[in-house]
Order: C-alpha cells, then structure tokens, then sequence
C-alpha cells in the first residue's frame, strides 16, 4: 500500500511538474514581454520660422520573440504600436545612429529557435509521458530524456538571450542618450519552465526505475546486460568449482 501511494504521488508529481513546463513555455514563446526598455528616439522637427530642430523623444519599448510594441509612446499622447520582428533581414542592426533597444533586438534573434524546439520537445515529452503511464512501458523513460533535452535546449537559448542583450548594451557607446533595460515576465517563466521540465524528467525516470526495479525487467530494457550476466555467472561457477577441487585435494 505504501509503495502504491507513493507511485501515485510520484505519478501525479510528473504531470504537475510536465504540465507546468508545458504551460509556462507556452506563454513565454507567444507572449512579449521577455525584454523592456527605455531608449530615446531623435526626430527633426519644422519650426513655425521655417527651420529645423532636432528633438529627442523619450520611448519605451517592450519585445518578444516576435515583435516590438511601443509603450507610453510621447508620454502616452500617441497610441501603442506594435511591429513583427523581421527573421529575414541579415545583421544584427547595429550600425552607425541605431538605437540601442532596435539593435538588441536584431541581436537576440538567433536564440529564438532554441525556445522553439524545447517547446516541441516538451509536448512530445508530455505524449511520451501520458502514454508511458496508461501502458507502464519504457515510453516513461523516453519522456524523461525529452524533459531534459528540453530544458537543455531552453537553457542554451535563455544563455544566447542574454548574452546578445550584454554584447549590444556594451557595444553602445557612453556619449548616447541614457538607456535601461529590464527581463520582462515572459523571460522568467521561461526559466521556470526550465525548472519545471528538469524535475518532471527526475520523476519520470524514478518511476520507471521503480517500476523496472528487478534484474529481470533490466536484462529486457538494456541490451547485452543478459549475455553478460551469463559470463560473470559462468566465471563464478568456474572459481567456485576451482575452489572445490582444492579443498577436496586438500582433505584428500
């Protein structure tokens, strides 16, 4: 009865943990919230005498893995305005006058695809997982290592995130405007998933463990174990008959 229960905690632990993975990767890919920033934008402007003069108009941005969205643009006297991230466009968008916030955003592009791929790997983690359970087979195993690949690949994606973001604010140059940044909700749900995908691949492969936990089930999971059984089996019957002899010698 003890072991039972403690399968079904086990059991229900996995799904909570998977379903978390699951859903906060989910939002985070969909969402724009992974960066804000506070930059300022130059405009030249017409004077009622016919000249011009350059202004500089304080701008808050927030960006996803998709798009940018203004925020309290001019103070808020101009609506929001969001735009898709274009993946086609070579570079990073640093050059000469870019804005810091547009630049980032050009350089954080190659890590979109590593959330991409844990997400796919996540739910066929939870297929694996929901299948592994109803037939108790080794597809529980399997859903395990889709858990950490998952949250591998996530991590390798959140490192060349933030990476991007440190190689762009340090290329910026110190006479520009002042700019701040900060990881937005979505970023760190992305690192709760990680967390959350990590623990349900421990739990899946304990309970496979548990349910697999005789020499029996091992020798038909991992293959060459029975053959090797047999030799280790047939060298101790050959020193133990060897040890017989002698005694018998002995005693003789």
């Amino acid at each position: 009865m003890k072991v039972a229960c403690s399968m079904y905690v086990l059991t229900c632990l996995s799904f909570a943990f998977g379903s978390l993975a699951g859903i906060t990767l989910s939002l985070a890919v969909a969402t724009d919230a992974w960066l804000f920033t506070k930059d300022r934008i130059s405009l030249r402007i017409m004077k009622p005498d016919n000249t011009t003069e350059d202004v500089h108009v304080p701008m808050e941005l927030r960006s996803g893995l998709w798009r940018v969205c203004t925020i309290n643009l001019a103070n808020g006297t101009s609506p929001d305005q969001c735009i898709s991230i274009d993946y086609n466009q070579k570079g990073s968008g640093r050059g000469e006058g870019a804005q810091t916030s547009m630049s980032i955003v050009g350089a954080y592009r190659i890590s979109t695809p590593c959330p991409v791929v844990a997400l796919i790997l996540g739910f066929t983690a939870i297929i694996f997982h929901v299948t592994g359970t109803i037939r108790r087979n080794s597809k529980t195993l399997v859903a395990g290592v889709l858990y950490i690949m998952s949250g591998l690949v996530l991590a390798v994606g959140i490192i060349l995130f933030i990476s991007a973001i440190n190689d762009e604010v340090g290329h910026r140059p110190t006479k520009s405007f002042s700019f701040s940044y900060k990881y937005g909700w979505s970023f760190y749900i992305a690192g709760l998933s990680f967390i959350a995908s990590e623990l349900a691949a421990v739990v899946c492969v304990t309970i496979f463990l548990r349910r697999h936990s005789k020499i029996s089930d091992m020798i038909n999971i991992i293959p060459g174990l029975e053959e090797k059984l047999d030799k280790d089996y047939e060298k101790t019957e050959q020193k133990c008959s060897g040890q017989e002899d002698r005694t018998m010698l002995y005693m003789g």
